[in-house]
């Protein structure tokens, strides 16, 4: 299955194979609600955006936007850290913009999942 037609859930298995966890594990590690990631295989549905907040916050190196939208790379790079990027002033504000856009790309598709828009 092409990476841009997966689900959440379906990107979201993808990168359990990679780092080799089973359902029970990842429930543990993230302290997500037992049964949540059996159940959202099965009925193929989506994450609450508390259950995504834990599984990046868990797995820092997991790429959110590849995680919503199937964009970009499935992993962060360490110069992927916003905090240890050093920017110039001339690449700030692009670099400003292209987050801004991400960030308004993510909330649409999480309005349009759950609000049906």
């Amino acid at each position: 299955m092409e990476n841009k037609h997966k689900t959440t859930i379906d990107r979201l298995l993808d990168f359990m194979v990679f780092k080799n966890l089973n359902d029970n594990k990842l429930t543990k590690l993230a302290n997500l609600s037992v049964g949540l990631i059996g159940r959202a295989r099965r009925k193929k549905s989506g994450l609450h955006t508390d259950t995504i907040e834990k599984i990046l916050k868990t797995f820092p190196d997991l790429n959110p936007t590849w995680l919503l939208t199937g964009n970009g790379p499935m992993l962060l790079s360490k110069t992927d850290d916003i905090s240890k990027v050093n920017l110039s002033t001339k690449h700030s504000d692009s670099f400003i913009d292209e987050i801004f856009i991400t960030q308004t790309d993510i909330i649409y598709m999480l309005k349009k999942k759950y609000f049906k828009i």
